[in-house]
């Protein structure tokens, strides 16, 4: 049976402060949100605002509009780390690159794509060609990012787990669960059981800035909260973690836009 088609997505306009332009925001609800979130996805360049399901577009965008004065520093921002890219907005199409670096640990990966018919994508990797291939439907390109994720993990699970473990030892913290899977819109977070969850895609970032997660979630072993008992936790483990965390900020730039 041919799949449906998806609905259109919602958009909104808003008009931003300073003399900036007005910018398209792209609308998504979300079954699993409780509240509004809106963010900005540096490549491709889009700006989401996600909406909890049972919440009014009208509502999303009296909070969306209370925000304009940080969407403009950040799209600021944005154009900085980007070499002044102008915003593209959504509907850029994504691109599957010839090769992909696994920044953390400095290996160069070939990707082949081999478009075939039918639904579904797989995805694989040979070792001695150190290659990744793609083959399927590579027109759905959600189905693309999913299962190279699926493959990537494998890469990034005894690698971040190897990192996590180093760092806790040093600090004294005993052994504890950690998981590894692609987030979208978390890079770490620590569980009150204390479980450590980590984002697949900080194999892609340089090792500064996967350190600063790492220790970020480390230092919620101490304080499960942001308070400044937190901050003095992490500037005594982790003393330059402003410095990483500008680093981690300008990361997007390793990640390929069809992951996003």
């Amino acid at each position: 049976m041919p799949r449906e088609p998806k609905p259109d997505p919602e958009y909104i306009m808003l008009d931003m402060p300073d003399g900036m332009p007005p910018v398209c925001c792209m609308v998504r609800r979300s079954m699993k949100a409780k509240r509004f979130l809106l963010r900005v996805c540096p490549h491709p360049f889009y700006i989401q605002l996600v909406i909890p399901q049972k919440r009014s577009v009208a509502s999303a965008r009296k909070y969306a509009e209370s925000k304009t004065a940080w969407l403009a520093k950040t799209i600021r921002r944005v154009e900085i780390e980007t070499n002044g890219e102008k915003p593209l907005g959504p509907g850029m199409p994504r691109r599957i690159p010839s090769e992909i670096e696994l920044s953390l640990t400095g290996e160069r990966l070939k990707i082949k794509v081999e478009e075939t018919p039918g639904p579904g994508v797989r995805c694989w990797f040979d070792p001695l060609f150190g290659q990744i291939t793609i083959q399927g439907d590579i027109s759905d390109m959600k189905a693309v990012a999913k299962a190279f994720l699926a493959l990537l993990t494998q890469f990034a699970k005894p690698v971040l787990k190897a990192r996590i473990y180093t760092h806790a030892a040093v600090l004294g913290i005993p052994k504890f669960k950690v998981l590894v899977h692609p987030q979208k819109s978390r890079w770490g977070s620590c569980s009150s059981s204390g479980t450590i969850s980590l984002n697949t895609m900080l194999i892609l970032l340089p090792p500064e800035a996967a350190d600063y997660v790492i220790l970020h979630e480390l230092c919620h072993k101490y304080e499960m909260n942001h308070s400044e008992r937190f901050k003095k936790k992490l500037s005594k483990i982790c003393p330059e973690w402003r410095l990483q965390w500008e680093i981690l900020l300008g990361s997007a730039r390793h990640i390929p836009d069809f992951l996003l």
